[in-house]
């Protein structure tokens, strides 16, 4: 059985050449040819394609509670004789920082700004869930 590949050409709307798709060892020979070193292999590191769907129910879940928890907070301390005007600010801070992060949808496009969301956030939740008495 024949593994090589036909070598295809990619064009742009214009039928301008962007890249070539072509056979390894073909692209080798190439390579030897013009007396060029192989570049060096590059390891991919294979996703489940779940990941997308995981991460982002995670880190949605994450900032929503953030919100939650702030709001509720907020409106708790607010209903108290002499609020503390500390916790208050912290509250509102926490709360405006979460929904801004919720309004980007970049923030949920890529699965490493996901994963630094989770990271970064997951122990703040965690901590401020914490402080309820």
């Amino acid at each position: 059985m024949d593994k090589s590949m036909e070598t295809q050409i990619i064009t742009d709307a214009n039928g301008e050449p962007l890249r070539v798709i072509m056979d390894y060892q073909e692209y080798a020979k190439i390579l030897e040819e013009l007396k060029r070193p192989l570049p060096a292999p590059v390891k991919v590191e294979e996703r489940n394609p779940l990941d997308w769907y995981s991460l982002t129910e995670s880190a949605k879940s994450i900032v929503n509670g953030l919100v939650a928890l702030a709001s509720r907070e907020h409106m708790k301390e607010m209903d108290k004789p002499q609020p503390n005007q500390d916790r208050i600010k912290e509250l509102v801070s926490l709360r405006d920082e979460a929904l801004a992060i919720n309004r980007d949808p970049e923030n949920f496009m890529s699965l490493p700004r996901m994963e630094e969301i989770i990271a970064k956030y997951s122990p703040i939740l965690l901590a401020e869930k914490k402080k309820i008495p």
